[in-house]
């Protein structure tokens, strides 16, 4: 099977100079260039569809941590059960169409608030902006009020948005200062699994701040959430790569669009890079642009649809 090199030539050298031990002979070394089991856009768009699936996901959990403060043990003349009591939090949003809401259960600490335990459970349910379907559970562990020094959320995730299988563990820090920024750090590992059977495993290191509107919990409309970081990959044909966040271009998240909607990131493997991903300057749409140089040198962007996962194999596989 072919291999995907930018170095055509690695397989040449070796047979030429295999018997030569001249000292002004350096060794051309495969397992440092760039070898992709598939052709670029599937290993990109397979990936770009799985950091939107994780945007959605993301999303949830900070709107459910982020109400801990309003959350209470409910009264006998309140509670309808605590699905629902805690469900009516969810209508203020507006993120979900119709009459149907996550159901919410909220365990406190025994000795006060805290570890508190959110439960969020969805039954197909739509969101508003995006016509996406969740079904599953997400669990929240929390330390501490999010906007506590040191204030820890263990996440467990068993979901699936839109036919793809999400399921992993994130661990998120509150690395900002009370009152003057507002910012994590975030490991996690999550597997997502598509319905053709492909799988991705993510292994990501990130650090995520929101820029504007905490200060107006129930408006999503200026919310907006700077993300930094790296993502290593490994999906079911055996890719691995590194996905690097552009620090001088990080990628933007806003309340009112279920897509990232601007910053640059930078596929690369064993160091070398491969290919560099545009989501726009800021407009909420599905389309963006990736650019990558071809095996005779040509430097080649294509546009590609946020969100359309495909696997194609390489010219000349079977």
């Amino acid at each position: 099977m072919k291999k995907l090199s930018f170095i055509l030539l690695a397989g040449l050298a070796m047979s030429l100079f295999s018997c030569d031990n001249h000292d002004d002979v350096e060794e051309i070394k495969p397992e440092d260039q760039v070898v992709l089991n598939n052709d670029i856009e599937t290993v990109i768009t397979t990936e770009e569809a799985s950091e939107s699936i994780m945007e959605v996901a993301d999303y949830e959990v900070d709107l459910f941590s982020f109400m801990e403060s309003e959350y209470t043990e409910p009264t006998t003349s309140t509670k309808q059960g605590t699905h629902n009591y805690y469900g009516n939090f969810a209508r203020e949003w507006q993120r979900y169409k119709g009459e149907k809401m996550p159901d919410i259960s909220i365990e406190f600490g025994e000795d006060g608030r805290f570890p508190m335990t959110i439960t969020i459970e969805y039954d197909s349910i739509e969101l508003y902006n995006n016509d996406k379907i969740i079904d599953g559970v997400i669990k929240i562990v929390m330390t501490a009020a999010p906007w506590t020094n040191g204030a820890v959320r263990e996440i467990t995730m068993d979901l699936v948005i839109d036919s793809v299988e999400i399921n992993g563990t994130k661990r998120i820090e509150f690395t900002g200062e009370r009152g003057v920024t507002k910012k994590w750090e975030i490991t996690s590992d999550i597997t997502f699994t598509y319905p053709d059977g492909t799988e991705l495993i993510r292994v990501a290191e990130r650090t995520r701040e929101w820029i504007a509107g905490l200060d107006t919990k129930w408006i999503l409309d200026d919310d907006k959430i700077q993300i930094t970081g790296k993502v290593t990959c490994v999906d079911t044909e055996q890719n691995e790569y590194t996905k690097q966040i552009d620090e001088e271009n990080p990628l933007i998240r806003i309340g009112t669009c279920r897509l990232i909607v601007q910053g640059t990131v930078i596929y690369s493997q064993n160091g070398e890079e491969f290919a560099k991903f545009d989501y726009g300057d800021g407009e909420c749409d599905n389309i963006a642009t990736y650019t990558y140089t071809t095996p005779e040198g040509e430097e080649v962007t294509e546009t590609v649809e946020i969100g359309k996962h495909k696997r194609n194999k390489k010219n000349g596989d079977n």
